[in-house]
């Protein structure tokens, strides 16, 4: 640190901006492979290949293996507000740490679980809890510090993290089941978390630091000057806009994440191709985190998720005309599209609309609300395709959902301090 600060006593500005964008890029990163293993993908993208072991050791039905992922679903919509107040208040670095210690002596003490579901769901639920620095939110506020000109960007990248751990983590977990058994599975990951995602943490997941007042950093601190207390925040218009549009897609997006594949089958898709078609929806998720982030640093926040919503709306009247041959592809990726849009533009709406004091309270709130639709659409979905037999009426639903996220989305008003970079919304609504 020290010849990084002699640095900039010798070329002044120009080497303290290449320090900032050399440490923000790095803290990037890390937050990028905190999330690929982090209980995001872990607990929920890879528990697909953990049913048919636990199934066959234990005795226990699908549906009592899967709901784990519903008291998963739970238990963040508690803690997430929870986190937000911790990072706030703490820090992101001081949270982030100590859960990836806890969440990798967790994984490894799954090794020992027994027979009794109770156990099974209490114990990934204690352990989403504890290890509640590892939500998404602590990562991207870390990255929403160093960055302003290109937050966009910085988003994306972070969220491919959880796309990344779409791919990774399943195939990981699916070689170890395969050679050594689930118990090894999950001790394994325990110690990927363990042994390179912490040191990776431990050296590059930096905060941002506050500049003294000669340094031209200052500009940074008169931003974080500028932001809305979370009393203020709760209170405005984009706040009530963004909740709203939030939980919208949260009813939608769970229920046709964890449907797709029985949708295609029910459609007459092999098994064999549903499952590719949903790999290629998790290619979409990624393509869509990137993407998004990249053109949030160009276009306003709340055209992209217009369109995005639009064409997921679209792919679910594709889904209800029962689709055959490789127009079953166009779906799955435009839904993934929305998938990997969402949390780019909620983290990057909050800094723009908030700023950087309150980001972890403020996202930890939308977040669980979010997360409480997801656990009520999906839940809804399932409960109409029982009752009638198809998933006809639960995809109408679903798009006309949608639709209305779409027709929310454009309620938000024009940022309180346009980016140079971004086009503005054609009104002239502000705060």
């Amino acid at each position: 640190m020290t010849s990084n600060l002699s640095i900039m006593d010798r070329e002044g500005p120009a080497a303290e901006s290449r320090e900032i964008a050399r440490a923000g890029s790095t803290a990037t990163v890390a937050a990028m492979v905190g999330l690929t293993w982090g209980p995001s993908t872990i607990a929920i993208m890879g528990l697909g290949v953990f049913i048919r072991p636990l199934q066959a050791e234990f005795s226990w039905t699908r549906a009592q293996v899967a709901l784990v992922a519903t008291v998963i679903n739970l238990v963040v919509v508690v803690m997430s507000p929870i986190q937000g107040l911790l990072i706030d208040r703490f820090g992101s670095r001081k949270i982030v740490i100590p859960s990836l210690f806890i969440f990798s002596s967790g994984l490894m003490l799954l090794y020992f679980l027994p027979a009794r579901i109770d156990v099974f769901y209490l114990s990934w639920g204690v352990l989403v809890a504890v290890s509640v620095g590892l939500l998404p939110g602590s990562f991207l506020r870390v990255v929403s510090g160093w960055f302003d000109k290109r937050l966009g960007l910085a988003m994306g990248v972070t969220n491919s993290g959880i796309g990344l751990g779409n791919i990774f983590v399943p195939a990981v977990a699916a070689y170890v089941i395969a050679t050594h058994g689930w118990r090894m599975a999950y001790v394994t990951l325990g110690l990927v978390v363990l042994c390179i995602v912490m040191p990776v943490c431990l050296v590059w997941l930096r905060e941002r630091e506050v500049a003294p007042p000669e340094s031209e950093a200052q500009k940074d601190e008169r931003g974080r000057a500028k932001s809305l207390s979370f009393t203020r925040a709760i209170q405005s218009s984009p706040f009530r806009v963004l909740v709203a549009a939030f939980f919208l897609l949260g009813l939608v997006n769970t229920a046709l994440i964890t449907q797709q594949v029985p949708m295609l089958i029910d459609a007459g898709v092999t098994p064999q191709k549903a499952a590719f078609v949903q790999s290629m929806f998790g290619v979409a998720l990624l393509v869509g985190r990137l993407g998004t982030g990249f053109l949030l640093d160009y276009i306003f926040a709340p055209i992209v998720m217009i369109v995005m919503a639009i064409g997921a709306a679209l792919a679910c009247l594709i889904y209800s005309a029962g689709p055959s041959g490789d127009i079953v592809y166009l779906p799955a990726a435009l839904i993934g599209l929305v998938v990997g849009a969402e949390f780019d533009v909620l983290g990057y709406a909050i800094k723009r609309y908030f700023g950087i004091a309150a980001f972890g309270k403020i996202y930890g709130l939308i977040f669980a609300i979010f997360q409480l639709g997801g656990a009520l659409g999906a839940a809804a979905f399932a409960i109409t395709r029982d009752a009638s037999g198809s998933y006809t009426l639960g995809l109408y639903g679903a798009a006309t959902v949608l639709l209305l996220a779409s027709l929310t989305f454009a309620r938000l008003p024009q940022y309180p301090t346009q980016l140079r970079s971004a086009t503005p919304w054609p009104s002239k609504r502000s705060l």
